[in-house]
């Protein structure tokens, strides 16, 4: 039998060449070019027609066998495409699912003008718009919020006694400051003065944007729970003419000033304005204070950067309800209903809740009550049985696979028996929109006049491109959902829900607590966030996706008594001098732009590396690469030198840099200076 290049023994290794597929390679299973095939057939020439000798170009079969290379060239090339066509099958068939898109988030602040003077209620579900390069981006309200006309007149801090009033710019703090003071202890307080009309009523919102910090890390697992630090306690209070009203908190996303979000605060019908015991004299305005009761901060005090009234929390996407889905008629199954299709797409994964009526269509006259039931959406069917009523949504084309009676139970018979009671399309890197873009009313409501996201957009991503899928899936077979080794925990990490991950790195025995010593029965998880279009500063993981991811993996994937720690991983600056010799007759600014993405896109977290999957963690930056990169660029014609700065310590020319083992690269922009040819 003849040797074929996947077998295991043949003592031959595939040829990889570059190819259009994700991976951008592919085994060289045939030569697939037009002189290849055309070389082949003159060779068999002599064996089958040795009467035909005659080479000249105006031949009519010289004619024939060049039109046979071209129109095989193709043919061919997608013969080479089989085997990474067969591992993406295999993929699906195993249940590796592309990650969805995310929706991006912003804080919304409204604008009312109620001609009493009180709270306008804008409901959950309003929407506003952005504009955007493909049209009109729809950010949509997750809570009910009362909004008020009142404005935000005086901020202070309260230490020692003394009220210190905080600057404030016609658009919040002018700067970040501490709400508490620099050492906060008990009784210290930060208050806000409201001037309106009419007190705030039922609730009032703030939305608090706390100035970013190194996120704490967070464990989960093992043994024993580890003990944690208590807290200070907050309390919110009404200044009601001369006396304290405590406000109940409705809901608090900054857990403290801890990370920014909006306080929901639950207010009286009525407060007399006022003024602080020990406030300068000055207009009587509505007081509301925040005051640290007992306890003390032990880490560093938060700084808040901003502080607005009205806000509340948004999402990219908009919400489609009630909508019966449309049938798809399947060729290889009429008799079973397996599919039907959403109208709108892309969908947001776990969004869409479907009712399906129980009713076979006997019920004419509709006489009947009605029995309908709701259906789980599952990731895959493979593992239910016939009488488990799931779904399984494809968040790209918006088709919903229903069971067959042997894997998920089949939709019962009826004419539009299958709604989807909701579901949210939207999401993309398009929502990360800049501060001050959100800026149209889409829901009209009475008396709300304007709408705008004083701070940027954050979060919101693409759809897991196919050559990240192919090189995830082919890990998570290895895996089979299951964390054993260290690198399964970097690659299930980034199934947790609810998290904003982009990449994850298993490191044994990692904990903070015991820097530089390995400590058995621990698992560390660096994670890298998304990174905004633009950015100029290395990402930094949230506090609320540092422990979605450490509680996902010791819930769904750890061995008993593991405990996983989750934090940031370390990045390491580097930037690139280099002098490079430039084609004369092409731009050079536009071949100066190429040749720094090109080093860019090389050494970027995401994106970088020599398979494009992300520079590698502890990857050593090497010279000659970077140089091979560069000459790779259409325009540059040699590198005359190159040099790199790690971490502002510029080194030798010529010189390569070792990365700490569980560290990244962060990329500056180059340096490229462009110098003329030596003779």
């Amino acid at each position: 039998m003849t040797d074929v290049w996947w077998a295991r023994d043949s003592g031959e290794e595939a040829h990889l060449v570059p190819g259009p597929g994700p991976s951008g390679v592919q085994p060289e299973l045939v030569d697939a070019t037009r002189e290849a095939v055309r070389a082949a057939v003159r060779d068999r020439i002599p064996g089958y027609t040795p009467d035909w000798t005659n080479p000249d170009r105006r031949d009519a079969g010289v004619a024939l066998v060049r039109l046979f290379g071209t129109q095989a060239e193709p043919v061919l090339a997608r013969v080479n495409r089989l085997p990474e066509k067969i591992l993406a099958e295999h993929l699906g068939t195993a249940g590796v699912r592309r990650r969805p898109a995310a929706a991006a988030a912003a804080l919304l602040e409204f604008t009312v003008t109620p001609p009493d003077g009180a709270s306008v209620l804008v409901p959950a579900g309003f929407q506003a718009a952005a504009s955007g390069t493909d049209g009109d981006i729809v950010f949509e309200t997750g809570q009910d919020l009362y909004a008020t006309p009142a404005t935000l007149a005086v901020l202070a801090v309260q230490r020692g006694g003394a009220l210190e009033p905080v600057p404030l710019g016609p658009s919040g703090p002018g700067r970040p400051f501490p709400p508490f003071g620099t050492e906060p202890q008990p009784g210290n307080a930060l208050w806000l003065g409201l001037d309106g009309t009419a007190s705030p009523f039922p609730s009032l919102s703030l939305g608090f944007v706390i100035a970013a910090a190194p996120p704490a890390p967070a464990a989960a697992g093992g043994l024993t729970p580890l003990p944690v630090a208590p807290q200070p306690l907050l309390r919110w209070d009404v200044l009601d003419g001369g006396r304290f009203v405590p406000a109940e908190v409705v809901r608090d996303e900054t857990r403290g000033l801890r990370a920014s979000g909006t306080i929901e605060l639950r207010l009286p019908r009525t407060w007399a304005p006022g003024q602080p015991p020990t406030a300068r004299p000055g207009p009587a305005l509505r007081w509301l204070r925040l005051q640290v009761t007992n306890g003390l901060i032990t880490v560093a005090p938060p700084l808040v950067s901003g502080l607005r009234l009205n806000t509340v929390a948004a999402t990219a996407a908009r919400t489609i309800f009630d909508e019966a889905l449309e049938p798809i008629q399947d060729p290889a199954t009429p008799s079973q209903r397996r599919q039907l299709r959403l109208s709108q797409v892309p969908v947001l994964a776990g969004s869409v809740v479907i009712e399906v009526d129980d009713d076979p269509g006997t019920d004419l006259f509709g006489t009947a009550e009605e029995n309908s039931s709701r259906w789980q959406e599952v990731p895959s069917l493979a593992a239910y049985g016939p009488d488990d009523r799931v779904f399984a949504v494809d968040y790209d084309t918006g088709i919903v696979t229903f069971g067959d009676g042997v894997n998920g139970a089949p939709v019962p018979p009826g004419f539009r028996n299958v709604r989807a009671v909701r579901y949210r399309v939207g999401g993309g890197a398009a929502g990360a929109v800049a501060a001050g873009a959100v800026n149209s009313v889409v829901t009209a409501r009475p008396f709300v006049t304007g709408v705008t996201n004083p701070f940027p957009a954050t979060g919101g991503t693409d759809a897991e491109p196919d050559a990240d899928v192919v090189r995830r899936g082919v890990g998570e077979l290895r895996s089979r959902g299951r964390a054993v080794a260290p690198a399964d925990y970097g690659l299930l990490a980034l199934r947790a829900p609810g998290a904003s991950i982009a990449r994850a790195h298993g490191v044994p025995g990692l904990h903070p607590d015991f820097a530089g010593t390995p400590i058995p029965g621990v698992v560390g998880v660096l994670v890298v966030p998304p990174i905004e279009p633009g950015a100029t500063e290395p990402p930094v993981p949230t506090a609320e996706t540092l422990r979605a991811v450490a509680e996902y993996l010791t819930r769904e994937v750890a061995p008993a008594g593991i405990t996983v720690v989750t934090g940031p991983v370390a990045f390491r600056r580097i930037a690139v001098e280099a002098r490079v010799v430039l084609d004369a007759d092409q731009d050079r600014a536009a071949v100066l732009a190429r040749a720094a993405d090109a080093v860019t896109t090389y050494l970027d977290p995401l994106r970088g590396g020599e398979d494009g999957g992300g520079w590698p963690f502890g990857g050593a930056v090497r010279h000659t690469p970077l140089v091979r990169r560069l000459l790779a660029v259409d325009g540059v014609l040699a590198v005359s030198g190159l040099s790199l700065t790690a971490d502002g310590l510029r080194l030798p020319p010529c010189a390569d840099h070792a990365i700490p083992p569980d560290d990244l690269v962060w990329p500056e922009r180059p340096l490229l200076i462009p110098v003329e040819e030596t003779p």
